[in-house]
């Protein structure tokens, strides 16, 4: 938490050492020592003997300092856990809720060994990713509830599309992609007590700064990464905190039943509408044309007959990704 506090100050203006002990209320040694862990981190903090510290650069690390440090939100992020290493964050999350963690505790990995999709297989996650799962306590039905993966899909893609000027596209239900290729995906559980909704656990995938090798040749042709496709490296930090605080706007807007609005945003982000599709109704495979969602957010589709279908749950394939 200090080293928290020592980066707030510092960020941007200079502050004396004195400016710091004062505030801070620590001791010079202290100062100091935790001076050089930043640095070892690999922040850049520059010193002038008249002007004292400031912060300059920061490294690419997810740790809660550095999350939370400029964290706009009300409760989103708040409490955070870090791990190096999890088998995943939503059953490390699991955990905590049976421990009675608040409405917003997020927990964070730098890698995760056993990664699900929502189909329940594996994902990979390898370092340079965005690995968190958030605690959510909504009061709502397991059938309302099911809607925030719509919610959070919106988040991210206005998250990296409009603060971050990368063009993604959401695909329904639970996916983000850059172009055919896959960069996010969302896995949302709910946790049930004598069939009471306790709490909704949203996992997020992002593969931020991913190297292209790190990607395995077997899913090369449907999986990318914002490095690869951008050549740009991204704080990983900032994405979060971005994504925090209009994830907690658009959520604050579904707890009051303002559901529309974020659909609206839905169908401003799809790369699914208006694309060829394969969907299964019934366990059958379905072929069609996306045509956009409902107000609940159902997949509606046309077939070839011209007949209209709502898909509520399942999988969705672009055509051009087989």
């Amino acid at each position: 938490m200090i080293r928290q506090h020592i980066l707030k100050n510092i960020e941007e203006e200079y502050a004396t050492e004195s400016e710091l002990l004062k505030k801070l209320e620590i001791s010079e040694e202290f100062l100091k020592k935790n001076m050089e862990i930043l640095k070892e981190a690999g922040y850049k903090i520059v010193h002038d003997n008249d002007k004292g510290y400031k912060l300059e650069d920061a490294p690419d690390i997810v740790k809660p300092y550095e999350v939370s440090r400029g964290l706009k939100t009300n409760y989103i992020g708040h409490n955070i856990h870090f791990y190096e290493e999890v088998e995943s964050t939503n059953l490390t999350a699991k955990k905590f809720v049976e421990a009675d963690a608040t409405e917003g505790t997020v927990v964070i990995a730098e890698h995760q060994t056993a990664g699900r999709s929502r189909k329940r297989a594996d994902w990979v996650s390898p370092e340079g990713g965005i690995y968190m799962t958030m605690i959510l306590r909504p009061e709502a039905t397991l059938l309302e509830a099911s809607k925030l993966t719509i919610v959070t899909g919106v988040a991210i893609a206005k998250t990296l599309h409009d603060t971050f000027d990368l063009h993604v596209g959401i695909k329904w239900p639970n996916d983000l992609l850059i172009g055919s290729k896959k960069i996010c995906g969302i896995l949302t559980e709910a946790v049930t007590n004598k069939n009471e909704l306790e709490a909704v656990l949203v996992g997020v995938g992002i593969d931020v700064n991913i190297e292209d090798e790190d990607i395995p040749d077997e899913i090369q042709n449907i999986a990318t990464s914002v490095k690869k496709e951008t050549n740009i490296i991204f704080n990983r930090a900032a994405i979060m905190r971005e994504f925090f605080k209009t994830f907690e706007e658009l959520y604050e807007e579904f707890k009051k039943g303002n559901f529309k609005h974020i659909v609206s945003e839905w169908r401003r982000l799809s790369s699914t509408t208006g694309n060829r599709v394969k969907v299964y109704k019934g366990g059958k495979a379905l072929i069609a044309d996306a045509v956009g969602i409902t107000n609940n957010g159902a997949l509606i589709v046309e077939t070839d007959e011209g007949k209209l279908e709502k898909i509520t749950s399942g999988s969705c394939f672009l055509i051009d990704d087989e």
